[in-house]
């Protein structure tokens, strides 16, 4: 949902850790003369000459590589390594995030990487350091360093194995302490939810819109630091936002106040006091809340970020107030005493199932399930399908996914959640090529009694990757099992009276044939709704909009995305223009046309294809007008 970051904005993502410095060992002594020609990258107005590493601990436990280089500036102005040069680790062919290493083992206010701040005259040298979290400490690391602004760039290779290791701190300060209250109570991993409102612009339908979001906050001796945060759509290496913060002791309780002093959210700046955070506004002792305001030209909406401590039970709060990934992902982790992972949904072990925490209980035995056995294939195309294609997901039943796998689930466990007031079914489908690749499913019990899917989530392979090479196979897939149900459908006459906005005399009625069940009407969006609940999340929706002329259909046309003529098409013996676009989100097939002199009427069918003899291609063929 959110608008890419910019490079510069990612480039500041390397650096923004924390605000100290100490030296990290080199391997040998030398001197700049001593250091091979391979050392020293010429990289448009800079310099890069690597004068060593070694590998420390960072804040997680984890081993990292820590480079130190000289930074030259041979420019005309001033500019600090931060803004001038972006890097990027490669090992074993995947990506290193970048990593937050304390370079005393007694405090938690001093990192490896405070000097990429620091601006460097014109002429002068400073030496910096950069860290990143090792996958091993045997395969050679490929860092690539290239010119923030310009197209140089290269390349140094560092052999983990060959380095010496370095002591360093780790923990978080909810965990281990620094002997200041305010602080402690600060610092550490924070976990909690987001909401859009005030939606305009691109973002106008996703008002109301909620995520689950985790945060960092690393604050210094010197009370400046900063907070990341990051929801169901980035990670702690990709964040949805960083901000340089300053903490007061003044506020209204006794944890002070925080305010932003710069950094960025999604790709807009953040600046002096855009946030304050007092914790003694709210009513529960342990949370914060962060409020802003996002504005990209026309496109704004307010924002509101609510975080308590990681490992803190909500038990305190109303369950509706809980975010949405509380009881099938979050409790689990802290039950089982796991810390904060990188991403939200994932696991922050690769021997860690996050329903493994608790034992089975004599209900599991009267779940049925089989092994949950399917391709590799199978795996990445029904994860495809449930994100992608299926817009009724969530009303999905046991036996809907069943009929789409073709085998009965694995069965892991059936628990009754204290904290949601309902019963929950657990089940797998597992790659038979690789078993550390599936789908893992969550099923509720609604009030009828139906187990419908809650959540899902993947494991081992790449979401996005399944996406680009499978989706249009499974939308064709869907369309064929879509003709076949809609052959067979029983059908049930359907009329609707729609008004222009604002002028009721203005009117079409709009009449044809809908299936008696799997669709209704929403008045209030004056859409038929591909769902039985016409409020449902995310379900596909044919939309219906009157105007006096057709041109006035045109008026947000220069917000269009990827807009294309498509062939016209007749309905109900009058010739509508087709095109296709993507709006507010949303991916939009739309038929326009001039009723009579005084009515146009358009078409839309919203996240919806429109394929010769599915259901919307057989509703559209019935319709007529008056």
């Amino acid at each position: 949902m959110k608008k890419t970051k910019t490079k510069l904005l990612y480039l500041l993502l390397a650096a923004l850790m924390l605000l100290s410095l100490t030296a990290c060992g080199k391997n040998k002594e030398s001197t700049d003369k001593e250091l091979a020609d391979s050392n020293l990258l010429k990289l448009g107005d800079y310099e890069l000459l690597y004068k060593g590493a070694c590998i420390m601990e960072d804040s997680d436990g984890n081993d990292a590589v820590v480079l130190t280089l000289d930074f030259t500036n041979n420019g005309e102005d001033s500019h600090s390594y931060l803004w001038s040069i972006s890097e990027t680790a490669m090992q074993n062919g995947a990506e290193l995030a970048v990593a937050i290493v304390y370079s005393n083992p007694d405090s938690y206010d001093a990192t490896v990487i405070e000097d990429q701040f620091t601006d460097v005259a014109p002429g002068a040298t400073l030496e910096i350091r950069t860290a990143f979290v090792l996958a091993d400490t045997t395969s050679k690391v490929e860092v690539t360093f290239e010119e923030a602004f310009g197209d140089k760039n290269g390349k140094i290779t560092v052999d983990p194995s060959t380095l010496s290791r370095e002591s360093a701190g780790s923990g978080t300060a909810q965990s281990a302490g620094t002997g200041d209250a305010l602080l402690d109570w600060w610092n550490g991993d924070w976990y909690g939810w987001w909401k859009m409102s005030g939606c305009y612009g691109y973002y106008e339908s996703m008002e109301g819109n909620w995520w689950d979001v985790c945060g960092d906050i690393d604050i210094g001796t010197d009370y400046t630091g900063t907070i990341t945060l990051w929801d169901e759509d980035y990670t702690r290496s990709d964040p949805m936002a960083s901000a340089q913060v300053s903490l007061s002791e003044a506020g209204t309780g006794e944890h002070g106040t925080v305010m932003s002093e710069g950094g960025w959210f999604t790709n807009v700046a953040l600046e002096h006091a855009d946030w304050i955070v007092d914790p003694g506004l709210l009513d529960y002792d342990e949370m914060i809340w962060i409020s802003g305001d996002y504005e990209d030209g026309d496109d704004e909406f307010h924002y509101d970020i609510y975080l308590r401590p990681w490992g803190l039970y909500w038990e305190d709060m109303d369950e509706s107030d809980y975010p949405y990934c509380y009881t099938d992902w979050y409790l689990p982790l802290i039950d089982a005493g796991k810390s904060m992972p990188d991403a939200i949904g994932e696991d922050p072990s690769n021997d860690f199932d996050p329903h493994d925490s608790a034992p089975l209980t004599p209900p599991d035995a009267a779940a049925s399930g089989g092994d949950g056995i399917v391709t590799e294939e199978q795996v990445q195309k029904g994860y495809v399908w449930m994100n992608e294609v299926n817009n009724n997901i969530f009303d999905a039943t046991y036996d809907d996914i069943v009929a789409y796998f073709g085998v009965e689930g694995q069965f892991v466990k059936e628990e009754y959640s204290d904290h949601m007031k309902a019963n929950y079914r657990y089940y797998k489908w597992i790659s038979k090529d690789d078993d550390s690749h599936f789908i893992y499913v969550n099923f509720k019990e609604n009030e009828s009694g139906v187990y419908t899917v809650s959540a899902y989530n993947t494991s081992g392979f790449s979401g996005k990757e399944a996406i680009a090479k499978y989706l249009d196979t499974v939308k064709a897939e869907a369309a064929e099992a879509n003709k076949a149900a809609s052959a067979n459908a029983e059908m049930k006459d359907f009329s609707v009276e729609v008004a222009q906005f604002a002028h009721d005399d203005v009117k079409v009625k709009i009449m044809t044939k809908i299936p008696v069940s799997g669709w209704s009407f929403d008045d209030r969006g004056r859409c038929l709704v591909e769902n039985d609940d016409p409020t449902a999340f995310g379900a596909g929706a044919i939309r219906f909009e009157v105007r006096t002329n057709v041109e006035d259909f045109d008026y947000y046309k220069d917000d269009f995305e990827n807009y294309q003529d498509i062939d016209d098409r007749v309905i109900g013996g009058i010739t509508f223009k087709g095109r296709t676009y993507k709006y507010i989100g949303y991916e939009w097939i739309e038929y326009i046309a001039q009723i009579d002199d005084t009515r146009a009427l358009s078409i839309g069918l919203r996240n919806m294809d429109c394929v010769q003899g599915t259901m919307p291609d057989i509703i559209l063929t019935n319709m007529k007008f008056q």
